[in-house]
């Protein structure tokens, strides 16, 4: 037997080697050094490490996450922190019904059959019941609730668990659904034994691999198993084997897997719940200190950030990993880009490593079936600003494990790049234990390692790419330089605080000023640079000369110095002269020890933008001609956004007489980097001559338009790019009523608009605020009758408030439970809308609200505007001075009058009815502003 277990070994080592050593193309292994870092040290492929994966769960069942590349079992513990699988157990009784064994629970009308003598003993004769009923999975992002494949989307599942002889707990589940427990064999706690189990499907292959815990003292089984193919997916790039039996491998195929669930599919996007995420850090943090390998968190979860670095989660991670700095988080960046400042939550944290996604060339050619010309940053991949993230990039596309209920295996993301960066990390780790047996490696140091060995790209700047492109073999030589040099005695980071007036208290890790047309030269901004003691010291002395690679920032000091507690400041100016042209300035200072080692200690980076001001001396309009951009390139337009205005209309076009090739669209971001769209794809081959937006009531600020040279483009593109803005403004808005059926306009801008009108109304609406904490979740029952043709909620949270959680998911279920619409908030603000449909007088449905808080303590105010609009809008009649037409000339108030009755539909006595007033071009017919009015009876 011993020598039979060798031979396997054996043989999956050569075929760990051999699928190295092939090159790979869905799951690209070659250009970051993970391929050439494995032949070299074939032992070093993780073996010896743990990466626990905080997701959707992770299906231990598929091929590549079912063994390691040394033959042992892949997933070793699973989890489940969102309470989606727990099956609330009730005692049952041993009773007998035509000569067999029966346990049932009549309160509960529970009963399954079983023969007592084919089961464990048990300890005590105590026995729980408990039912798994397909309808549980009625909304689950899997789509797959009738899990034997009968027809049928209400089998029940009952399973019967109690104590053995042997003192542990076991659980018999009637897999086959046929009401006995005879067939069954007992299933024990996943990390007791590997036990793992599925439903056969008639259908074809079984949808979900499931896992269970027992928890005798809380009374329940929870169920573990993957139903959103996320995690799945992140598992098998971080530490797949012989992936789908086609011998390809993720980028540690010795790595050992937890999963850990913190995403519960049954709700919007596998949105995580109250406590979860912050539950599953705390088992990772229990695992990493009882497990004598290092454990690499890999959460590729996360929402927009709101207030950088300043959240909830990033608190509690901080004091959690400054207690542990041997748990070494990795994280996706987020994937709100390609705006600045869009660096998710909790990616801003400096006590995490997160990473941005990068489409491979050979990914695009085999993937996605396009020939790249060079490896490309992902446009959607986040951007940093008042932080420095991404901290590095990695591949962000590849085919994977998933479930065998997903459709598709082929996914892209820092999603995958976030996994990807993990399994570094786990080779890292992985080959240091074999080299240099005992050290225990900080996380900081590991980060900072990973970071100096990426390879940066000349077209992205450090706030697109962080320190560059992930490579393993350059990080591996620091690594080793670093232990060999015992630089982790002298290891120490660093807090930084500089000038960001967007912040709340304007102040952010970076000097980052996304409005610099007020700067004059003369300013010095400080960099504030407090160590983190990390040496564990209270007497330190230590020099560092100072480096900047722009010219446009000018250092006023060459070197500083901290000793003990001091801190120390760093002074600069902007030179004015160098940054006269609209665009964004990126510059990076360089901290490195004064001494022979010229180690680099620490990083201020700089953003200053200067916008485009659009005013009455351009006629409040900006255009750019024949502007260029390359495939996968992202070239950055910034407008200061004018006063007075209400409207913006951006057009993107080419000169199709020119027959110069196009394949680019535009994303438009607003000041706090949160994008508000993305435009279609303006592209030549169909003959696309104009793209033409319209952006209503914006807030204040510097907008960022971003002009993407699209992925799939053959050849550089050439475009036109147009911004116009235009104010119609109301003079002392307010309700028209019967009494008061007048309304003022005004155009403050200097050139005189003429517009076709006419007015609406839409429906009724209710404003009303909710206060929501961790408690649970919220449901509002509601009705839509006809003559009603939809109700949208549309949420807001504050900043402050936003900061708070980990997810906010919201869903219409109807009356059966089913969920008719999904959604969540990606920043402070969303909505919702629920249809009418069916033919009778009256629809019933539920709003249900999914706050997830970091802990249960906390609450938020939710504001909530209601709209019920009707099925067909009601025509108002509206015009200036007898006519449907307008022309606004600078600075002259004109007026609209209006003419209208009360609809016949019951309006509630708190709502307004609510509609607005259409102003169209002319020559086009397009609308180019729409005025909300309420309408008062």
């Amino acid at each position: 037997m011993k020598t039979h277990f060798l031979s396997l070994i054996l043989l999956l080592l050569t075929i760990s080697i051999i699928a190295q050593e092939n090159d790979q193309t869905f799951l690209s292994l070659k250009d970051t050094g993970v391929e050439e870092f494995i032949k070299l040290h074939p032992e070093y492929d993780g073996r010896g490490t743990i990466i626990l994966v905080l997701d959707t769960g992770v299906d231990m069942g598929i091929d590549g996450l079912t063994k390691t590349s040394t033959g042992e079992v892949k997933v070793i513990d699973a989890q489940d922190f969102t309470g989606q699988g727990d099956m609330p157990l009730v005692e049952a009784d041993l009773t007998s019904k035509d000569g067999k064994d029966v346990f049932e629970n009549e309160e509960k009308g529970f009963s399954v059959f079983a023969d007592k003598n084919k089961m464990l003993k048990s300890a005590d004769d105590n026995y729980w019941i408990t039912v798994l009923n397909e309808t549980h999975l009625m909304n689950s992002g899997s789509g797959a609730q009738d899990l034997n494949g009968n027809g049928v989307k209400d089998d029940k599942y009952f399973m019967v668990t109690y104590k053995t002889t042997e003192g542990y707990w076991v659980v018999y589940f009637d897999k086959n659904c046929n009401g006995d427990l005879s067939d069954e064999t007992p299933i024990r706690n996943y990390k007791e034994n590997y036990d793992s189990f599925t439903i056969s499907n008639q259908k074809g292959l079984t949808p979900l691999t499931f896992a269970l815990n027992i928890f005798p003292e809380e009374k329940l089984i929870s169920l573990y198993f993957d139903d959103g193919s996320h995690g799945t997916h992140c598992a098998g790039i971080a530490a797949g084997f012989n992936i789908g039996d086609a011998g390809i491998n993720g980028v540690a195929p010795g790595a050992k897997v937890i999963g850990l669930k913190l995403g519960n599919n049954n709700y919007p996007g596998g949105a995580t719940v109250t406590e979860s995420m912050k539950k599953a850090y705390l088992y990772a943090d229990k695992i990493s200190k009882e497990m004598k390998v290092p454990c690499i968190v890999s959460m590729s979860f996360g929402v927009g950030s709101e207030i950088e670095a300043r959240s909830e989660l990033e608190k509690f991670l901080a004091d959690l990993l400054s207690k542990n700095p041997y748990l070494y988080v990795s994280t996706s960046n987020g994937n709100n880009g390609p705006g600045i400042s869009s660096a998710g939550l909790p990616s801003s944290s400096s006590f995490v490593f997160s990473s941005g996604a990068v489409l491979t060339q050979e990914i695009a050619r085999d993937n996605y079936g396009n020939l790249l010309p060079y490896n490309m940053l992902l446009h959607f991949s986040s951007r940093g600003g008042e932080v420095s993230k991404p901290d590095v990039i990695s591949p962000g596309a590849a085919t994977s494990t998933v479930p065998n209920f997903s459709g598709g295996d082929k996914f892209w993301g820092t999603s995958m790049a976030c996994p990807y960066t993990s399994g570094v990390m786990a080779l890292l780790l992985s080959a240091a234990e074999k080299e240099f047996p005992g050290i225990k490696i900080p996380s900081q140091l590991l980060f900072k390692v990973i970071r100096e060995g990426a390879v940066k790209r000349d077209e992205y700047t450090p706030i697109d790419q962080g320190g560059g492109y992930i490579n393993v073999i350059n990080s591996y030589e620091i690594l080793k330089k670093y232990l060999k040099n015992n630089e982790i005695s002298k290891f120490e980071t660093y807090t930084v605080s500089s000038f960001a007036p967007n912040q709340p208290d304007n102040k952010s890790r970076n000097l980052y000023i996304r409005d610099g047309s007020f700067l004059t030269g003369d300013e010095v901004f400080s960099y504030v640079v407090k160590r983190d003691n990390l040496v564990k010291s209270d007497k330190f002395y230590r020099v560092y000369n100072l480096k900047c690679d722009a010219d446009w920032l000018t250092l006023v000091q060459k070197k500083t110095y901290i000793r003990n507690n001091q801190t120390a400041t760093v002074n600069v100016k902007i030179d004015k002269s160098k940054v006269k042209e609209p665009g964004m300035y990126t510059a990076k200072i360089t901290a490195y020890r004064d001494d022979s080692s010229k180690t680099p200690e620490f990083e201020l980076l700089a953003t200053v933008v200067i916008p485009y001001e659009v005013n009455s001396s351009n006629n409040y309009k900006m255009n750019w001609k024949d502007q260029t951009i390359n495939q996968g390139i992202i070239k950055r337009y910034f407008v200061k956004v004018p006063a007075g205005q209400n409207s913006m209309k951006i057009a993107l076009s080419r000169d199709a007489s020119s027959n110069k090739y196009s394949r680019c669209k535009y994303f438009l971001s607003d000041n706090n980097g949160i994008q508000i769209h993305q435009s279609a794809v303006l592209y030549s081959v169909n003959k696309d001559e104009k793209i033409e937006n319209y952006y209503y009531d914006l807030e204040p600020g510097i907008y960022e338009i971003d002009m993407d040279g699209f992925f799939l483009a053959s050849d550089p593109s050439t475009y036109n790019l147009a911004v116009e803005f235009s104010s119609l403004q109301v003079i002392d808005a307010k309700e028209v009523s019967s009494t008061d059926k007048r309304i003022e306009l005004i155009n403050y801008f200097n050139e005189s608009k003429t517009y076709n009108i006419n007015s609406e109304m839409l429906g009724y609406q209710r404003k009303y605020n909710l206060t929501v904490d961790g408690n649970g979740t919220y449901k509002m029952p509601f009705t839509i009758t006809k003559g009603e043709g939809s109700k949208e909620f549309n949420f807001s949270l504050t900043k402050e408030d936003f900061s708070k959680i980990t997810d906010f998911a919201f869903q219409i279920l109807d009356e059966s439970g089913h969920a008719v619409n999904k959604d969540g908030l990606s920043y402070r603000t969303g909505s919702i809308v629920a249809e009418f449909s069916g033919d009778k007088d009256t629809v019933n449905y539920v709003l249900e609200i999914i706050p997830a808080f970091v802990s249960k303590e906390l609450n938020a105010n939710l504001s909530v505007n209601e709209i019920t609009y009707f099925d067909s809008p009601v025509s108002v009649d509206v015009k200036n001075a007898g006519k449907t037409s307008l022309t606004l000339y600078p600075n002259n108030i004109k007026y609209l009058d209006f003419s209208f009755s009360k609809p016949e539909i019951t309006i509630p006595v708190d709502a307004n009815v609510y509609g607005k007033v259409y102003f169209k071009s002319p020559s086009t017919g397009k609308k180019e502003y729409e005025l909300p009015i309420n309408f008062k009876f």
